[in-house]
This record gives C-alpha cells, structure tokens and sequence, in this order.
C-alpha cells in the first residue's frame, strides 16, 4: 500500500506534466497566432501577448522539469517576446501612385 507521501508525489508527477503539456500548447498557440498580427493594437497580438504571459508566468512553477526541457521551453518563450517585439506599433503606410483623370 502507497503511503500519503508517495501519493502525493504521483500526484504532484501528474500535475507537473499537465502544466508542462498546457504551456507547449501555449508557446503552440502563441507562437501561430503572432504570425498573423500586422500590429501592436490587432487582436490576434493580444492573443499572442496573453499566451507569452500565461507561460512565462507559470514556467517557474514547474520544478521537476528536466533541465534540457526547461531549457527548450525558456528558448521559446524568447523567440515568442522577440516576435511579439517585432510587430510594428502602428501599420505602416504605403505610398499609392496619383492617378488623375484626363
């Protein structure tokens, strides 16, 4: 019979690969939909924003990550911010040819 101890250590093994699987979807989800914001203020980059502050708030919660892991998950969690930091403020704008009617 287990005791309360090895219990919950199963249990906190089961919580901590959760947690690990929920923040990959993160970085996943992150990680497309910045791809698609053209600006700071479109609402696919407040999607991208949540999703980075979501896993860069709960990485350090997970303790018995391996070192490799973590080091993987850190690493996207960059390129993730530097992605977001590329997104222009504001669209830029384009220069369109004159035409006039004759």
């Amino acid at each position: 019979m287990q005791t309360d101890t090895q219990k919950l250590r199963v249990l906190r093994a089961r919580t901590d690969q959760d947690l690990l699987a929920l923040l990959q979807r993160e970085l996943a989800h992150g990680m497309s939909v910045v791809a698609l914001a053209s600006t700071r203020s479109s609402q696919v980059y407040a999607q991208a924003q949540k999703s980075y502050e979501t896993v860069a708030k709960l990485l350090p919660r997970i303790p018995n990550s391996t070192g490799a892991e973590r080091l993987r998950l850190e690493q996207q969690v960059k390129e993730l911010r530097n992605r977001l930091d590329e997104i222009p403020i504001t669209a830029a704008a384009r220069p369109y040819p004159a035409s006039f009617a004759s």
